[in-house]
């Protein structure tokens, strides 16, 4: 059944269809709150979710996102220089006091909601994570940092299927809310990472906790006051941005605690005319019927890509084909007049802005959010040597400087979700231009299996050593006949 179609019955999911054609108003576009009760649909979504949804191209996805994540969350559990300062204060906290969770590479002496803190700032600090583009967000980082966490504390009474549908269920509420959300959300200054990550979150932890429909609809309704995530990280580069994810399964872990104790949440927070969809994005063609629509068997989640590189993924199709244009053909700064990067124009404003810590930044989250650097470093080292462009002698690198004043950044309204344009014109006057539609890991060119292990062993292998790695990828190949316990046990 093509999306959209299902308007053409009477009811969605046990509640009336909208009136109009895709949950806006005809008259101005705008959404149409009053039409479509989305808040109390996707709670019975949650609610009634079912291990039947786990089809084999569900869990092999699901099985690559979490090998991912696991390799990216335990490098930077060890790399990431904003680790050991967040651990810090999390002890001052108290956040091992008394506390049995796991958090990866950091042992097992946490509380929950500052184990489920750190795993998800952990799975985002070397902006390495998968990303849903039609969202612009990272949805593995909250699902499956608040599912080990609370898959943990149920132990044994949770057998891996309900796990994996726990994260099911989290990624597709965090896409399909990021999705309505859109870049939009952006320019009103909102991470959607986080903000609609907190729901995504709730929603694991109740699938794993089997809440209730009444107690998730309370969690969602506090969730909402704690949905936050500010963009104006990218004034200095700050770690605010590796927290986010953080933050919102902490408070997910605080809300669920709450609405099951019975503190009363707000009614219809995803579409109230104060809620949610309103408040965090400005997009005037919100389609809630899209959102409500075919659940359970539309999975908006399948779409998140993989990162071959650790940087923002607006970013990948300059750092991808910079390097054929430049370090394969043997051109270095000198060689090159000028270079034009076209993205969209809600992209540029995030990693295309003409501002001093863009041109040239001078730390890891500056430079993962430029565009000139990142297509500077690629057009003189290449995009095997990207895990290498955030040490101190790139950063501070001369040539890379002086290629980086001859990138101009343009926004291209043609031009959707990841996709972009490099020109480079030569100093002999020659001129190439590439179109980059999709950048590699897009269901358009998929991130295959030998690369997506090809990443875990690159990034586990210095840490834990091949052996350990290995039984990690077997593990989580075969997951469903370990627990998460047993998984968790192989990876501090």
């Amino acid at each position: 059944m093509p999306p959209g179609s299902i308007l053409d019955s009477a009811v969605t999911n046990g509640h009336p269809a909208s009136n109009g054609t895709n949950g806006t108003n005809g008259a101005n576009g705008t959404t149409s709150t009053e039409n479509i009760p989305v808040t109390s649909i996707l709670v019975d979504f949650v609610a009634n979710a079912s291990t039947d949804y786990l089809t084999s191209p569900i869990r092999d996805r699901l099985k690559e996102y979490i090998l991912d994540y696991i390799g990216v969350s335990l490098a930077a559990s060890q790399s990431s220089d904003s680790t050991q300062p967040i651990l810090t204060a999390i002890k001052t906290l108290g956040g091992t006091t008394g506390g049995s969770s796991t958090v990866l590479g950091l042992g097992k002496s946490f509380t929950p909601q500052y184990a489920g803190l750190l795993n998800a700032a952990l799975g985002h600090s070397l902006d390495f994570d998968d990303t849903y583009a039609k969202g612009t967000l990272h949805a593995g980082v909250t699902a499956i940092a608040a599912g080990l966490t609370q898959a943990e504390i149920l132990g044994s009474s949770i057998d891996m299927d309900r796990f994996l549908l726990a994260v099911a269920i989290g990624y597709e509420i965090t896409c399909r809310l990021g999705k309505e959300l859109g870049n939009e959300a952006y320019a009103r200054g909102f991470h959607n990472t986080s903000t609609a990550g907190i729901f995504g979150a709730v929603a694991t932890i109740a699938v794993l906790k089997n809440l209730p429909a009444t107690t998730l609809a309370n969690a969602w309704g506090l969730a909402g006051s704690k949905a936050a995530g500010s963009m104006q990280y990218l004034a200095n580069g700050a770690w605010n941005k590796r927290l986010h994810p953080g933050f919102a399964v902490h408070d997910a872990f605080v809300c669920v605690a709450l609405a099951e104790a019975g503190v009363l949440g707000a009614k219809d927070i995803l579409e109230g005319p104060m809620g949610f969809l309103h408040a965090y994005s400005p997009k005037s063609d919100k389609d809630l019927a899209y959102l409500t629509s075919e659940l359970g068997q539309r999975w908006e989640f399948l779409e998140t890509s993989l990162k071959p590189f650790p940087a923002c993924r607006m970013t990948h199709g300059f750092i991808e084909y910079a390097t054929t244009l430049g370090r394969d053909r043997g051109v270095g700064a000198d060689g090159v007049k000028r270079i034009t990067l076209s993205l969209s124009p809600a992209n540029v404003s995030v990693v295309g802005a003409r501002i001093a810590n863009k041109i040239h930044p001078e730390n890891m989250v500056d430079a993962q959010f430029s565009a000139y650097y990142t297509t500077a470093h690629s057009f003189l080292y290449g995009s095997d040597a990207a895990v290498r462009a955030y040490e101190e002698d790139r950063l501070g690198d001369k040539e890379i400087y002086e290629l980086s004043n001859k990138i101009v950044c343009v926004g291209d309204a043609g031009i959707k979700h990841f996709g972009s344009r490099i020109e480079v014109e030569y100093s002999d006057g020659k001129v190439e231009t590439l179109d980059i539609p999709y950048p590699l890991g897009e269901p358009q060119r998929p991130f295959t299996r030998d690369r997506v292990e090809s990443k875990f062993f690159g990034l586990v292998t210095p840490v834990l050593g091949e052996k350990r790695a290995t039984a990690i990828r077997d593990a989580v190949e075969d997951i469903e006949s370990h627990t998460v316990t047993k998984l968790l046990e192989m990876l501090y």
